[in-house]
């Protein structure tokens, strides 16, 4: 009997199981890497910055698309509004492979949009980013992300009015710029040659009034241009100019001598504060006069940057009792063994009294600064509210710390002799948004209320 047909089939059907066994994780390993890939459900982020709330004339926003497993296959931003559609930004990036990162993981992109060459009308639209990434999920198509945000189309400035301005202004001095806008505003205030003065709420006076208090540096010459200006929401800006009479202010110079037992005494102090002095005393002298000088007028500059909007202060400021040493907008020569070795200009008053006399806050205001500032010594800074300081300057004591409210005629230090002062006496500054001014202005009652209590 022929047994050969019989031992092929029985060795064909030993060897059918591991057919099937092979098949099977063949077949296991294909699913498990489609799975593997298909796996990534996770969809796109999108994040978009800037204020796209509101669209004007142009606006820039920048977005920022990521994925952190397959990679971004494609972005859009589409601007819709009725029936119209206008693509704004379209990019596909190519498949850099099939496993993760087969496309970027992040995209951040900036783009311009201005509605109006694109056809649309103010109103409301719409802003539509979508973002799919190379996920195999969703049949091969990925995951998609689609973010919808509701914009408002608007064109058009908005109107100023100004309503009180003053009528003449001089070299130092300070005035208030009264003005109405016809919708609500970003920034806003008044621009007076290249100083802009931001403007605050007056809800007293009404609806959309604001006011922007000015105050002029000592040598302006000339007014080659003041408007109030202000910005919507959309980014649209208008401007509204107004005229005032400049009185130039006269220079009245002053000498300084500078002796040698005055450095002596005085630069141990700056030495201390300043190790990076260097040079002959007279040398250090010149550049704590001129370089720390302009570092603390600087972090003046910083400290009256931001102000309480509301008015803290009323009536006339307080003058401390005393003789006044020195005046605003003195020019000063600064005199060693007979040479003028420097020159600056004094922004304050000088007023002596008593050996550590006490030193009374002039107003109502809040402690913005409360410590050493090199040429002014020990020094404190209040924030009277709508961009009005004032500093006092050359303490031996600081009896008041930063964000401390102090009422008008507190004592708030003593007087003392530190920083640049040969003798004991409080120097006094008024600044208006970190410009000094001239101090006089704000002791006469009379003054204020007719050029600033009777706007505000």
């Amino acid at each position: 009997m022929n047994l050969e047909p019989f031992a092929k089939a029985k060795k064909n059907k030993s060897a059918f199981p591991l057919l099937v066994l092979g098949g099977a994780g063949l077949l296991g390993l294909v699913l498990a890497t489609f799975f593997w890939l298909a796996g990534d459900m996770g969809k796109p982020q999108v994040v978009i910055s800037g204020d796209s709330a509101h669209i004007g004339l142009a606006r820039k926003i920048s977005f920022a698309a990521s994925d952190a497993k397959s990679g971004l296959r494609s972005i859009q931003v589409v601007l819709a509004q009725d029936n119209k559609k206008a693509v704004l930004f379209e990019k596909a990036y190519p498949r850099r492979g099939y496993f993760s990162g087969a496309g970027p993981k992040k995209i951040e992109q900036a783009i311009e949009i201005t509605p109006k060459t694109l056809g649309f009308k103010d109103g409301p639209a719409e802003l539509v980013v979508t973002v799919a990434d190379f996920s195999w999920w969703n049949w091969l198509k990925g995951n998609i992300t689609e973010q919808s945000s509701a914009v408002t189309i608007d064109t058009k400035p908005p109107v100023i009015s100004v309503m009180d301005s003053p009528q003449y202004i001089k070299g130092g001095g300070a005035g208030v710029v009264v003005y109405r806008v016809s919708e609500p505003v970003g920034r806003h205030g008044v621009q007076v040659n290249d100083i802009f003065y931001p403007g605050f709420a007056l809800p007293k006076r009404g609806e959309g009034v604001y006011g922007a208090c000015m105050g002029l540096p000592y040598d302006t010459a000339a007014l080659e241009k003041a408007f109030v200006v202000a910005t919507d929401l959309a980014g649209n800006e208008a401007k509204a100019p107004f005229t005032m009479n400049l009185h130039v202010r006269k220079i009245v110079s002053d000498k300084i001598t500078v002796s040698d037992e005055f450095l002596s005494a005085k630069l141990p102090e700056f030495d201390s504060h300043y190790p990076e002095l260097s040079g002959t005393p007279v040398e250090q002298y010149v550049k704590v006069n001129n370089d720390i000088r302009l570092a603390n007028y600087k972090k003046i500059q910083e400290v009256c940057s931001k102000f309480q909007p509301e008015r803290l202060w009323d009536g006339r400021f307080i003058r401390m009792d005393g003789s006044p040493r020195a005046g605003y907008a003195d020019h000063r020569a600064y005199l060693h063994n007979g040479e003028k070795i420097d020159e600056q200009v004094h922004l304050g008053v000088d007023i002596a009294s008593l050996e550590h006399a006490n030193v009374e806050a002039a107003n109502r205001g809040v402690v913005v600064f409360a410590d050493y500032l090199g040429i002014y010594g020990n020094a404190i800074i209040l924030d009277h509210g709508q961009g009005i300081f004032s500093l006092y300057a050359h303490l031996s004591q600081i009896n008041v710390p930063v964000g401390s409210m102090v009422e008008k005629g507190s004592v708030i230090g003593l007087t003392g002799h530190t920083g640049m002062a040969g003798g004991d006496h409080l120097h006094f500054s008024i600044l208006v948004n970190g410009i000094f001014v001239d101090p006089v202005e704000w002791w006469d009652e009379d003054w204020l209320k007719i050029h600033m209590l009777s706007v505000l």
